[in-house]
């Protein structure tokens, strides 16, 4: 999914707290036989009917986290989900319906498949949640920060498809492979860490977001970790000041990395001194129980025990 654009960035503040009001509105619903309320990770209380068959997703991480219980229950996915191989396929096969992407989702293609659940992420999808709650139709937020709040929402999910086992097993490994890393970690100093979404302007992760729970879990701190949002804009001068260590990329950046001791100001950094550079993808960082393989790069790039990718040579002046 592309990172968001920065006038899209500039109303998560104020669609946050539209969602806010309207969790202050919200009446709890009265629960009929064959229904539940479940409070989700907006706190909204959302009624749920006990048996689902039919499934939209918003998010490629919940179509993800769907397809990996019970991807026939799919029914409506983004044009940006790519995990697992059998969601591709169905996507392919037309077996489940694009509806858009995570900004453009198309009301009125949802609204034909007819689904007894809509999943969304954050407060920048409650302009398409509103009015589809509106409509009569359950939808429910996913918007995990961290491995706790990931087990959380996968095993409601397991609940809600009647595939518990399945992702009580699927919990079990990430756990385990998870505390392989932590282990590794463990004794090492941490690393400050610079994680750069977006290049002009300058994009980073707060403490709200996930990303910078991977940073932390794979031995980092993220130097704008004290920052309270999920992204936002940051200046030059305040990154100087930080002074990472490591500085991570996405990986259509790196025509940006090739020149940036040309930048103004970026050679006084230390992890630009030390050409101590990571390149991520945005696959790498996604909500999705599916995120052991990102946390594992992470961790090789911080501690250089593995490279991502041939190192980049940033130009000199």
């Amino acid at each position: 999914m592309p990172v968001i654009s920065l006038p899209d960035r500039r109303v998560v503040g104020m669609l946050f707290w539209v969602a806010v009001l309207a969790l202050l509105l919200n009446t709890p619903p009265t629960p009929q036989a064959g229904q539940r309320v479940i409070v989700d990770d907006l706190g909204f209380k959302v009624l749920v009917n006990e048996k689902i068959r039919r499934v939209v997703s918003l998010v490629p991480t919940n179509s993800e986290m769907v397809c990996l219980l019970d991807c026939e229950r799919l029914k409506g996915g983004t044009r940006y989900d790519e995990f697992p191989q059998e969601l591709r396929r169905r996507i392919q096969l037309k077996q489940v319906e694009v509806i858009g992407g995570g900004f453009d989702a198309n009301l009125e293609k949802i609204v034909q498949l007819q689904p007894d659940l809509i999943l969304t992420n954050g407060p920048t999808q409650q302009r398409f949640a509103v009015p589809l709650k509106n409509m009569g139709y359950s939808v429910l937020s996913l918007w995990p920060r961290d491995m706790a709040g990931l087990k959380r929402d996968f095993s409601l999910l397991g609940e809600l498809l009647g595939q518990e086992r399945k992702a009580k097993l699927i919990i079990e490994e990430m756990e385990h492979q998870f505390a392989a890393v932590k282990a590794k970690s463990e004794n090492k100093l941490k690393k400050r860490v610079y994680l750069q979404m977006w290049t002009e302007p300058l994009i980073t992760v707060g403490k709200a977001s996930f990303p910078d729970w991977l940073a932390g879990a794979a031995g980092g701190v993220n130097v704008f970790g004290d920052l309270p949002f999920d992204s936002g804009q940051i200046g030059l001068e305040s990154l100087i000041q930080r002074n990472p260590e490591v500085l991570f990329f996405l990986a259509d950046q790196e025509p940006f990395v090739k020149t940036i001791r040309t930048r103004p100001g970026w050679s006084s950094i230390r992890g630009v001194e030390d050409s101590h550079f990571c390149f991520i993808e945005e696959s790498d960082i996604r909500r999705s129980v599916m995120f052991m393989a990102g946390l594992a790069k992470i961790h090789g790039c911080l501690f250089r025990e593995k490279p991502t990718k041939q190192p980049v040579r940033a130009e000199s002046k």
